[in-house]
């Protein structure tokens, strides 16, 4: 090369950036392609911690499944992982792994459920996983892409609360989804909840309806019907948003108890008025998208 030939400018950052998002680009039709084999996503979302978020989506896959649906359910709660011990399932399981296609398989849960949570690739489960943003995300991209989820009816992913990295992620890379709110008739939950809502359609994505969990007391001794907190914050939300109360689950000690056994509540209490309450929640979701 000459002394007076010039060398052409490299701009790194252009570089950097277009292979970044070549990147991205083959990411999103992988996830794409996954996805379309499943005939219904459905989010469980709420705004709050502590509603029993987890709870509603592990008995919806179980209520969902025991009338011979093919089922998947993904734990997106990165740093806080529950939907396996919720079904039971030790996390000493392990994905199986096909390296030649890089891919790995859920976990196979009661009733076949097709699971994946981060619990799974934990050391055991006092490891705690302190990550950034960026590198959750990454966990849901390939929980997304790179899981053989295979063909099923529905597949729901149980949120973390709250409205920031993995739900954007979510409702970003599924937009065909169907968003499921959860909370609790307190107004401090109903507050966060409608946040929810207001965040999904700006996002325009369908939101499916709520789901008011934890909706009274039945006295085990009289058989009265209690109030734990002021009715009503469900079904003024859902006039608001114009959206379906899709249902109301009571307040029952068995179900935290089933849900710390690793039994599904539907399961155990087949004829209570919980598993009612779900049965009457699939039938109408089901109404809904199918």
């Amino acid at each position: 090369m000459g002394n007076d030939e010039e060398i052409p400018d490299i701009d790194l950052k252009k570089t950097v950036k277009e292979g970044q998002q070549e990147m991205m680009d083959e990411r999103m039709v992988q996830i794409q392609n996954n996805m379309s084999k499943i005939k219904h996503k459905l989010v469980v979302i709420s705004g709050k911690g502590g509603v029993g978020k987890t709870t509603v989506a592990v008995n919806l896959a179980i209520s969902l499944a025991s009338v011979g649906l093919r089922v998947g359910i993904l734990d997106v709660d990165i740093t806080g992982p529950n939907v396996s011990k919720m079904l039971g399932i030790s996390t000493e399981v392990r994905p199986r792994v096909d390296p030649d296609a890089k891919r790995f398989y859920p976990v196979v849960g009661p009733l076949s459920i097709k699971v994946m949570s981060m619990s799974f690739l934990m050391q055991d489960s006092d490891t705690p996983v302190i990550w950034r943003g960026p590198m959750k995300m990454g966990a849901v991209r390939q929980f997304l892409g790179d899981a053989h989820w295979g063909e099923l009816d529905y597949l729901i992913c149980d949120l973390p609360p709250g409205t920031s990295d993995e739900t954007l992620d979510i409702l970003q890379l599924i937009p065909d989804e169907n968003v499921i709110v959860v909370s609790t008739p307190q107004e401090v939950a109903l507050m966060d909840a409608r946040k929810t809502i207001a965040m999904s359609k700006t996002m325009e994505r369908k939101v499916l309806g709520i789901i008011e969990n934890m909706s009274g007391f039945k006295c085990p001794h009289c058989s009265e019907y209690i109030d734990l907190y002021p009715p009503g914050g469900a079904e003024k939300a859902s006039q608001d948003f114009n959206i379906e109360l899709l249902g109301k689950i009571p307040f029952e000690t068995e179900v935290s108890v089933q849900g710390d056994q690793g039994l599904p509540f539907v399961l155990k209490y087949p004829e209570s008025e919980s598993t009612q309450a779900f049965k009457d929640i699939v039938k109408k979701i089901r109404e809904l998208v199918e």
